[in-house]
Protein backbone atom coordinates (compact mmCIF):
# COMPACT_ATOMS: atom_id res chain seq x y z
CA UNK A 1 0.00 0.00 0.00
CA UNK A 2 1.15 3.27 -1.09
CA UNK A 3 0.94 6.22 1.88
CA UNK A 4 -0.53 9.78 0.22
CA UNK A 5 1.94 11.18 2.00
CA UNK A 6 5.31 8.84 1.36
CA UNK A 7 7.07 10.89 -0.41
CA UNK A 8 10.07 9.30 -2.50
CA UNK A 9 13.21 10.31 -0.84
CA UNK A 10 13.84 6.62 0.12
CA UNK A 11 14.21 6.12 -3.20
CA UNK A 12 16.15 9.06 -4.53
CA UNK A 13 19.09 6.81 -4.18
CA UNK A 14 17.76 4.29 -6.74
CA UNK A 15 17.05 6.53 -9.93
CA UNK A 16 19.00 6.13 -13.08
CA UNK A 17 21.38 9.09 -14.05
CA UNK A 18 19.56 11.93 -16.19
CA UNK A 19 16.66 14.14 -14.99
CA UNK A 20 15.55 12.76 -11.49
CA UNK A 21 11.49 14.12 -11.46
CA UNK A 22 9.99 11.89 -9.00
CA UNK A 23 5.99 11.30 -8.68
CA UNK A 24 4.31 9.13 -6.43
CA UNK A 25 2.83 7.39 -9.40
CA UNK A 26 3.65 7.50 -13.41
CA UNK A 27 0.99 7.07 -15.92
CA UNK A 28 2.08 5.36 -18.76
CA UNK A 29 -0.41 6.98 -21.58
CA UNK A 30 -2.56 9.71 -23.30
CA UNK A 31 -5.85 7.77 -24.20
CA UNK A 32 -8.78 7.55 -21.95
CA UNK A 33 -7.92 4.92 -19.95
CA UNK A 34 -4.38 6.45 -18.95
CA UNK A 35 -6.16 9.81 -18.40
CA UNK A 36 -9.37 8.15 -16.34
CA UNK A 37 -6.49 6.28 -14.41
CA UNK A 38 -4.74 9.65 -13.52
CA UNK A 39 -7.26 11.48 -12.38
CA UNK A 40 -9.04 9.20 -9.90
CA UNK A 41 -5.54 8.36 -8.90
CA UNK A 42 -4.47 11.99 -8.31
CA UNK A 43 -7.71 12.34 -6.42
CA UNK A 44 -7.55 10.14 -3.64
CA UNK A 45 -4.22 12.39 -2.96
CA UNK A 46 -1.54 11.07 -4.64
CA UNK A 47 1.24 12.59 -6.96
CA UNK A 48 0.97 11.52 -10.98
CA UNK A 49 2.74 11.85 -13.51
CA UNK A 50 1.38 11.17 -16.70
CA UNK A 51 3.82 10.37 -19.96
CA UNK A 52 2.65 10.18 -23.63
CA UNK A 53 2.69 11.27 -26.96
CA UNK A 54 -0.05 10.62 -29.23
CA UNK A 55 0.12 8.34 -31.85
CA UNK A 56 -1.52 7.91 -35.09
CA UNK A 57 -4.55 5.24 -34.96
CA UNK A 58 -4.85 6.03 -31.04
CA UNK A 59 -7.80 4.29 -30.29
CA UNK A 60 -9.55 6.70 -28.07
CA UNK A 61 -9.66 9.45 -30.30
CA UNK A 62 -11.14 6.90 -33.09
CA UNK A 63 -13.47 5.03 -31.31
CA UNK A 64 -17.35 4.46 -31.62
CA UNK A 65 -18.07 5.11 -28.00
CA UNK A 66 -20.69 2.40 -27.78
CA UNK A 67 -21.84 1.93 -24.54
CA UNK A 68 -22.57 -1.82 -25.14
CA UNK A 69 -22.07 -4.62 -22.92
CA UNK A 70 -24.88 -6.09 -23.85
CA UNK A 71 -23.79 -6.65 -27.53
CA UNK A 72 -21.66 -9.84 -27.74
CA UNK A 73 -22.38 -10.51 -24.23
CA UNK A 74 -19.25 -11.84 -21.89
CA UNK A 75 -20.38 -14.30 -18.67
CA UNK A 76 -19.86 -14.23 -15.38
CA UNK A 77 -17.75 -11.23 -13.69
CA UNK A 78 -16.72 -10.22 -17.22
CA UNK A 79 -19.95 -9.02 -17.99
CA UNK A 80 -20.69 -7.42 -14.23
CA UNK A 81 -17.68 -5.21 -14.57
CA UNK A 82 -18.42 -4.20 -18.05
CA UNK A 83 -22.23 -3.27 -17.01
CA UNK A 84 -20.93 -1.90 -13.69
CA UNK A 85 -18.86 0.66 -15.96
CA UNK A 86 -21.41 1.11 -18.22
CA UNK A 87 -24.13 2.16 -15.34
CA UNK A 88 -21.23 4.41 -13.78
CA UNK A 89 -21.43 6.70 -17.21
CA UNK A 90 -23.96 9.05 -16.15
CA UNK A 91 -22.26 10.11 -13.43
CA UNK A 92 -18.98 9.89 -14.59
CA UNK A 93 -19.91 12.73 -17.30
CA UNK A 94 -21.52 14.63 -15.29
CA UNK A 95 -18.63 14.71 -12.70
CA UNK A 96 -16.22 15.59 -15.38
CA UNK A 97 -18.73 18.61 -17.05
CA UNK A 98 -18.70 19.97 -13.95
CA UNK A 99 -15.28 19.92 -13.24
CA UNK A 100 -14.00 20.77 -16.54
CA UNK A 101 -17.30 23.28 -17.98
CA UNK A 102 -17.34 20.62 -20.94
CA UNK A 103 -20.59 19.18 -22.23
CA UNK A 104 -19.91 15.39 -23.24
CA UNK A 105 -23.14 14.28 -24.89
CA UNK A 106 -24.55 10.02 -23.67
CA UNK A 107 -26.55 8.64 -25.94
CA UNK A 108 -28.84 6.60 -23.39
CA UNK A 109 -31.83 5.74 -25.25
CA UNK A 110 -30.81 2.00 -25.67
CA UNK A 111 -29.09 -0.07 -28.50
CA UNK A 112 -31.32 -2.05 -31.61
CA UNK A 113 -29.41 -5.11 -31.88
CA UNK A 114 -31.02 -5.77 -35.95
CA UNK A 115 -32.14 -9.47 -37.07
CA UNK A 116 -32.69 -9.04 -40.93
CA UNK A 117 -33.92 -12.51 -41.64
CA UNK A 118 -35.85 -15.28 -39.86
CA UNK A 119 -32.80 -16.96 -38.99
CA UNK A 120 -30.78 -14.00 -37.23
CA UNK A 121 -34.08 -13.72 -35.37
CA UNK A 122 -34.15 -16.81 -34.16
CA UNK A 123 -30.49 -16.60 -32.90
CA UNK A 124 -30.91 -13.36 -31.53
CA UNK A 125 -34.21 -14.40 -29.36
CA UNK A 126 -32.00 -17.33 -27.96
CA UNK A 127 -29.56 -14.47 -26.52
CA UNK A 128 -32.25 -12.28 -24.65
CA UNK A 129 -31.54 -11.60 -21.01
CA UNK A 130 -32.97 -9.19 -19.06
CA UNK A 131 -33.66 -6.56 -19.32
CA UNK A 132 -33.26 -6.77 -22.57
CA UNK A 133 -36.58 -7.24 -24.66
CA UNK A 134 -37.46 -8.19 -27.95
CA UNK A 135 -39.02 -5.77 -30.63
CA UNK A 136 -41.10 -7.08 -34.02
CA UNK A 137 -40.78 -5.97 -36.66
CA UNK A 138 -43.72 -3.87 -36.40
CA UNK A 139 -42.31 -2.32 -33.52
CA UNK A 140 -38.87 -1.48 -35.17
CA UNK A 141 -40.30 0.24 -37.51
CA UNK A 142 -41.79 2.08 -34.96
CA UNK A 143 -39.13 3.16 -33.73
CA UNK A 144 -36.58 3.81 -36.52
CA UNK A 145 -38.83 4.26 -39.51
CA UNK A 146 -35.70 4.79 -41.88
CA UNK A 147 -34.28 1.18 -41.03
CA UNK A 148 -34.64 -1.52 -43.39
CA UNK A 149 -37.22 -3.94 -42.95
CA UNK A 150 -36.31 -6.41 -40.22
CA UNK A 151 -37.53 -9.68 -38.73
CA UNK A 152 -37.57 -8.02 -35.46
CA UNK A 153 -34.66 -6.69 -32.52
CA UNK A 154 -33.34 -7.36 -29.57
CA UNK A 155 -33.54 -3.63 -27.74
CA UNK A 156 -31.16 -3.22 -25.17
CA UNK A 157 -32.41 -0.55 -23.27
CA UNK A 158 -29.24 0.18 -20.77
CA UNK A 159 -26.67 0.80 -23.36
CA UNK A 160 -26.00 3.59 -25.70
CA UNK A 161 -23.29 5.60 -26.49
CA UNK A 162 -20.51 8.57 -25.52
CA UNK A 163 -18.87 10.60 -27.77
CA UNK A 164 -15.12 10.19 -27.71
CA UNK A 165 -13.78 13.36 -28.49
CA UNK A 166 -15.72 15.62 -26.05
CA UNK A 167 -15.02 13.04 -23.48
CA UNK A 168 -10.93 13.23 -24.77
CA UNK A 169 -11.17 16.63 -24.52
CA UNK A 170 -12.81 16.87 -21.08
CA UNK A 171 -10.47 14.49 -19.13
CA UNK A 172 -7.84 16.96 -20.26
CA UNK A 173 -9.05 19.63 -19.18
CA UNK A 174 -9.73 17.89 -15.82
CA UNK A 175 -6.21 16.45 -15.95
CA UNK A 176 -4.28 20.48 -17.27
CA UNK A 177 -6.13 21.96 -13.75
CA UNK A 178 -5.41 18.85 -11.71
CA UNK A 179 -2.90 20.04 -9.08
CA UNK A 180 -1.42 16.83 -8.48
CA UNK A 181 -1.10 16.11 -11.89
CA UNK A 182 1.64 16.81 -14.19
CA UNK A 183 2.39 15.64 -17.74
CA UNK A 184 5.57 14.92 -19.94
CA UNK A 185 5.30 14.95 -23.49
CA UNK A 186 7.34 12.07 -23.87
CA UNK A 187 7.13 8.60 -25.26
CA UNK A 188 7.92 5.95 -22.38
CA UNK A 189 11.13 3.57 -24.10
CA UNK A 190 11.91 1.54 -20.61
CA UNK A 191 11.16 0.55 -17.85
CA UNK A 192 13.00 -0.77 -14.60
CA UNK A 193 11.00 -1.75 -11.68
CA UNK A 194 12.09 -3.03 -7.94
CA UNK A 195 10.76 -3.72 -4.81
CA UNK A 196 11.62 0.02 -3.95
CA UNK A 197 9.87 1.64 -6.69
CA UNK A 198 10.14 1.75 -10.51
CA UNK A 199 12.53 4.35 -13.04
CA UNK A 200 11.28 5.11 -17.11
CA UNK A 201 13.21 6.08 -19.66
CA UNK A 202 11.80 8.35 -22.43
CA UNK A 203 12.49 9.04 -26.35
CA UNK A 204 13.95 12.53 -25.09
CA UNK A 205 16.37 10.59 -22.40
CA UNK A 206 14.57 11.42 -19.68
CA UNK A 207 14.58 9.48 -16.90
CA UNK A 208 11.38 9.52 -13.83
CA UNK A 209 11.29 7.71 -10.62
CA UNK A 210 8.09 7.24 -8.69
CA UNK A 211 6.50 4.58 -6.27
CA UNK A 212 4.44 2.80 -8.61
CA UNK A 213 3.97 3.04 -12.98
CA UNK A 214 0.91 2.16 -14.28
CA UNK A 215 1.34 1.10 -18.12
CA UNK A 216 -1.99 2.20 -19.84
CA UNK A 217 0.02 2.88 -23.80
CA UNK A 218 -2.84 0.96 -25.50
CA UNK A 219 -1.49 -0.84 -28.88
CA UNK A 220 1.56 0.61 -28.06
CA UNK A 221 2.49 -1.02 -24.24
CA UNK A 222 3.97 -4.16 -25.27
CA UNK A 223 6.68 -2.02 -26.81
CA UNK A 224 8.20 -0.96 -23.99
CA UNK A 225 10.83 -2.36 -23.25
CA UNK A 226 10.87 -4.02 -19.69
CA UNK A 227 6.82 -3.41 -19.65
CA UNK A 228 7.02 -7.30 -18.81
CA UNK A 229 5.47 -10.94 -20.50
CA UNK A 230 2.42 -10.14 -19.00
CA UNK A 231 1.41 -8.01 -22.17
CA UNK A 232 3.20 -9.33 -24.81
CA UNK A 233 0.09 -10.75 -26.11
CA UNK A 234 -1.67 -7.68 -26.62
CA UNK A 235 -1.85 -6.74 -30.67
CA UNK A 236 -2.93 -3.58 -32.67
CA UNK A 237 -6.17 -4.75 -34.54
CA UNK A 238 -7.24 -1.96 -36.92
CA UNK A 239 -10.75 -0.63 -36.78
CA UNK A 240 -11.94 1.48 -39.84
CA UNK A 241 -14.75 4.19 -39.55
CA UNK A 242 -16.43 6.53 -41.64
CA UNK A 243 -18.81 9.63 -40.62
CA UNK A 244 -22.10 10.53 -42.73
CA UNK A 245 -23.33 13.43 -43.35
CA UNK A 246 -26.82 12.86 -41.86
CA UNK A 247 -28.93 11.49 -38.35
CA UNK A 248 -31.45 9.62 -39.80
CA UNK A 249 -31.66 7.36 -36.69
CA UNK A 250 -31.93 8.01 -32.98
CA UNK A 251 -30.95 4.47 -31.28
CA UNK A 252 -27.68 3.25 -32.13
CA UNK A 253 -28.14 0.30 -34.10
CA UNK A 254 -26.26 -2.80 -34.46
CA UNK A 255 -26.49 -5.51 -37.41
CA UNK A 256 -25.43 -6.88 -40.63
CA UNK A 257 -21.82 -7.53 -39.07
CA UNK A 258 -21.33 -3.39 -38.65
CA UNK A 259 -22.89 -0.36 -36.46
CA UNK A 260 -24.63 2.91 -36.51
CA UNK A 261 -23.93 5.08 -33.63
CA UNK A 262 -25.59 8.85 -34.33
CA UNK A 263 -23.75 11.84 -33.12
CA UNK A 264 -25.26 15.26 -31.68
CA UNK A 265 -23.44 17.05 -34.06
CA UNK A 266 -25.83 15.88 -37.28
CA UNK A 267 -23.28 12.88 -38.41
CA UNK A 268 -23.72 9.56 -38.00
CA UNK A 269 -20.71 7.15 -37.22
CA UNK A 270 -20.41 3.51 -39.21
CA UNK A 271 -17.76 0.52 -38.61
CA UNK A 272 -17.69 -3.05 -37.96
CA UNK A 273 -14.21 -3.95 -39.67
CA UNK A 274 -11.05 -5.31 -37.10
CA UNK A 275 -8.17 -6.28 -39.28
CA UNK A 276 -4.87 -7.36 -38.32
CA UNK A 277 -2.52 -4.84 -39.84
CA UNK A 278 0.19 -4.27 -37.15
CA UNK A 279 0.76 -0.20 -36.73
CA UNK A 280 -0.64 0.89 -39.80
CA UNK A 281 -3.66 3.48 -39.30
CA UNK A 282 -4.36 4.00 -42.91
CA UNK A 283 -7.69 3.43 -44.44
CA UNK A 284 -8.26 1.35 -47.37
CA UNK A 285 -11.01 2.13 -50.47
CA UNK A 286 -12.36 -1.87 -49.65
CA UNK A 287 -13.02 -1.38 -46.09
CA UNK A 288 -15.14 2.08 -46.42
CA UNK A 289 -16.84 0.15 -49.06
CA UNK A 290 -17.97 -2.54 -46.99
CA UNK A 291 -18.55 -0.28 -44.18
CA UNK A 292 -20.41 1.82 -46.31
CA UNK A 293 -22.33 -1.03 -48.12
CA UNK A 294 -23.27 -2.61 -44.40
CA UNK A 295 -24.64 0.91 -43.17
CA UNK A 296 -26.96 1.00 -46.43
CA UNK A 297 -28.50 -2.50 -45.76
CA UNK A 298 -29.43 -1.91 -41.98
CA UNK A 299 -30.69 2.23 -43.29
CA UNK A 300 -31.16 2.60 -47.14
CA UNK A 301 -31.46 6.17 -46.35
CA UNK A 302 -27.77 6.19 -46.35
CA UNK A 303 -27.06 5.04 -50.13
CA UNK A 304 -28.00 8.87 -50.83
CA UNK A 305 -26.08 10.89 -47.07
CA UNK A 306 -22.20 11.70 -48.06
CA UNK A 307 -19.41 10.32 -46.45
CA UNK A 308 -18.22 13.27 -44.44
CA UNK A 309 -15.08 11.14 -43.67
CA UNK A 310 -12.70 8.12 -42.85
CA UNK A 311 -10.52 7.19 -40.52
CA UNK A 312 -9.13 4.52 -38.50
CA UNK A 313 -8.03 3.10 -34.91
CA UNK A 314 -5.54 0.42 -33.66
CA UNK A 315 -7.73 -1.18 -30.87
CA UNK A 316 -5.10 -2.93 -28.32
CA UNK A 317 -6.51 -6.30 -28.39
CA UNK A 318 -5.96 -9.50 -26.41
CA UNK A 319 -6.78 -13.19 -27.33
CA UNK A 320 -9.45 -13.15 -25.24
CA UNK A 321 -10.50 -9.38 -26.38
CA UNK A 322 -10.66 -9.01 -22.55
CA UNK A 323 -8.23 -6.20 -20.50
CA UNK A 324 -5.89 -6.89 -18.74
CA UNK A 325 -5.97 -5.14 -15.08
CA UNK A 326 -3.74 -5.79 -12.35
CA UNK A 327 0.06 -5.80 -10.94
CA UNK A 328 2.65 -7.91 -12.84
CA UNK A 329 3.12 -11.13 -11.01
CA UNK A 330 6.44 -10.76 -10.35
CA UNK A 331 6.65 -6.85 -9.63
CA UNK A 332 4.12 -5.65 -7.72
CA UNK A 333 4.69 -2.22 -8.37
CA UNK A 334 3.81 -2.03 -12.16
CA UNK A 335 0.59 -2.31 -12.73
CA UNK A 336 -1.33 -2.98 -15.76
CA UNK A 337 -4.52 -1.14 -17.93
CA UNK A 338 -4.27 -2.34 -21.36
CA UNK A 339 -5.42 -4.75 -23.39
CA UNK A 340 -8.75 -3.25 -23.26
CA UNK A 341 -9.74 -4.99 -27.57
CA UNK A 342 -13.48 -2.73 -28.15
CA UNK A 343 -14.04 -1.70 -24.77
CA UNK A 344 -11.74 0.64 -24.05
CA UNK A 345 -14.40 3.48 -23.72
CA UNK A 346 -16.83 1.67 -21.81
CA UNK A 347 -14.72 -0.02 -19.55
CA UNK A 348 -12.52 3.32 -18.33
CA UNK A 349 -14.41 4.15 -14.81
CA UNK A 350 -14.23 1.02 -13.28
CA UNK A 351 -10.61 -0.02 -14.93
CA UNK A 352 -9.31 3.58 -13.22
CA UNK A 353 -11.17 3.26 -9.89
CA UNK A 354 -9.64 -0.59 -9.48
CA UNK A 355 -5.99 0.68 -10.17
CA UNK A 356 -6.20 3.08 -7.63
CA UNK A 357 -7.31 0.90 -5.58
CA UNK A 358 -4.23 -1.23 -6.18
CA UNK A 359 -2.23 1.06 -5.64
CA UNK A 360 -3.67 2.97 -2.66
CA UNK A 361 -4.31 -0.50 -0.89
CA UNK A 362 -8.05 -0.85 -1.02
CA UNK A 363 -9.43 -4.55 -2.03
CA UNK A 364 -11.46 -3.87 -5.08
CA UNK A 365 -15.14 -4.64 -5.24
CA UNK A 366 -15.00 -6.26 -8.59
CA UNK A 367 -13.65 -9.98 -9.28
CA UNK A 368 -10.47 -9.35 -11.77
CA UNK A 369 -9.88 -12.85 -12.35
CA UNK A 370 -10.81 -12.81 -15.80
CA UNK A 371 -8.69 -9.82 -15.99
CA UNK A 372 -5.16 -11.58 -14.35
CA UNK A 373 -2.12 -10.39 -15.96
CA UNK A 374 -0.23 -13.43 -16.98
CA UNK A 375 -3.19 -15.45 -18.35
CA UNK A 376 -2.29 -15.71 -22.01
Amino acid sequence: MLRTNSGLGSYAHMTLPGREMVADVTVVGTGIIALTAAIEIADRGLSVRLLGTTHSGNASSAAGGMLAPSIGRETGSAHAFAAASRDNYPGFVAALAERSGLTVPLNTGGILEIALDEAEATALMATIERPSIWYSSNEVRMEEPSLADTAGAVYHPLDGSVEPLPLLDALSSVVAKHERITTAREDCCELHATELGCNVLTNMESRFASDYVVLAAGAWTPLIVGAGNAVASVQPLRGQMIAFEGTPIRHVTCGAEGYLIPRTDGYTVAGGTMEQAGFDSATTPDAIESIRSRATKLCPAFSAIPIHSSWAGLRPATPDLLPIIGADPDRPRVIYACGHSRNGILLAPLTAAVVADLITGVVPRYDLSRFRPGRH
